[in-house]
């Protein structure tokens, strides 16, 4: 059976019997149970053990936990990966499919079309998660960087804690463009999407990774990628990937995409 534990700092694996994936808070927690535990019920089922689905308050308590080996099982960011690998796990998985990039949304009836230097208004109000958000915020910015944007400038920068709450502040017109990634955008309800647009996309890094601890028995390594990959060969499977917005579903990787992910 499968576990859900919040934000509670779990004791050891051995101690409760138990892996613990630890999903970055990209979404707010409810949301991220609901999209995560049909995941953790799977893994448990082949693993024959318990697997207890666990995430943050933020993106730094976050990697605290990581630093301090508190999750078994890791989804996060390519950027946060790359620090993970120097505290004890490594990449087994990715998620398959469509480029990684981050996006920059506006309201439908924005009257911005292209991100012209020359034509943005100053003082712009600018929506993201989290700083530490790689496609979502530390990507976008760096585009705009490239295309001769000084985002602290030329906008008013706000931070909202996840991604659906930036995207829930664009659609309430509490800032006029937001950055984030194609799978938040696609998991929000219809009338948001319906009223949000692309401005902006910036160009593909590795994608999101499963990384796991670097004790973790390799036959339960093996079959946690064997879970991963064989997601999309059945009906339940499909449906655990269309809850967590990710039909492409997984593929194998290894450390080697994530080793640089951030160097410049």
């Amino acid at each position: 059976m499968a576990l859900f534990m919040l934000f509670g700092t779990p004791s050891s694996s051995a101690d409760q019997g138990a892996y613990r994936l630890g999903v970055l808070p990209l979404q707010s927690p409810n949301k991220l149970a609901v999209m995560f535990l049909p995941l953790a019920e799977a893994l448990s089922e082949r693993l024959g053990r318990p697997v207890q689905f666990v995430t943050a308050p933020s993106f730094s308590a976050f990697m605290t936990r990581v630093s301090e080996k508190n999750y078994d099982i890791l989804y996060l960011n390519p950027l946060l990966c790359s620090r993970a690998l120097a505290h004890g796990y490594h990449v087994v998985a990715k998620v398959g499919g469509e480029p990684f990039t981050g996006i920059l949304v506006v309201r439908r009836d924005s009257p911005l079309k292209e991100l012209d230097p020359a034509q943005l208004p100053s003082r712009l109000r600018i929506g993201f998660p989290d700083p530490g958000a790689y496609a979502a915020t530390v990507m976008t910015r760096r585009y705009l960087s490239r295309q001769g944007i000084d985002v602290d400038r030329r906008f008013q920068v706000k931070y909202f804690g996840s991604q659906d709450s930036a995207l829930m502040a664009l659609y309430s017109g509490l800032v006029d463009m937001a950055g984030t990634w194609k799978p938040s955008l696609r998991s929000m309800p219809k009338d948001v999407r319906n009223d949000l647009r692309v401005i902006a996309e910036t160009p593909p890094e590795p994608q999101m990774p499963i990384a796991v601890r670097n004790d973790m028995p390799p036959a339960d390594a093996e079959a946690i990628v064997a879970v991963l990959t064989e997601l999309g060969q059945t009906p339940r499977g499909q449906a655990i990937l269309g809850g967590m917005a990710l039909p492409q579903g997984f593929v194998a990787a290894n450390d080697r995409e994530y080793e640089k992910v951030g160097e410049e």
